[in-house]
């Protein structure tokens, strides 16, 4: 096997680890109760859960950082 061959071999099996990883993630996300959510949320989201919660929005912020860190 030459060179080229090798570097295409590495280039698709990364690429197929990188797929599978995707298709997996994606399969979680068909499960019942399961969603997307940003990282940063917006400050709409935080003024909201603030408002619900009874809380600054500071505190919203920090709630929201630990549920988004504290995935089961």
């Amino acid at each position: 096997m030459n060179a080229i061959s090798m570097s295409l071999m590495k280039k698709t099996q990364t690429c197929d680890t990188d797929l599978g990883s995707s298709v997996t993630a994606m399969g979680a996300l068909c499960e019942p109760g399961q969603t997307v959510v940003p990282l940063k949320p917006s400050a709409t989201m935080l003024a909201a859960g603030a408002r619900a919660g009874g809380v600054s929005v500071e505190v919203a912020w920090k709630i929201y950082q630990t549920m988004i860190h504290h995935v089961d």
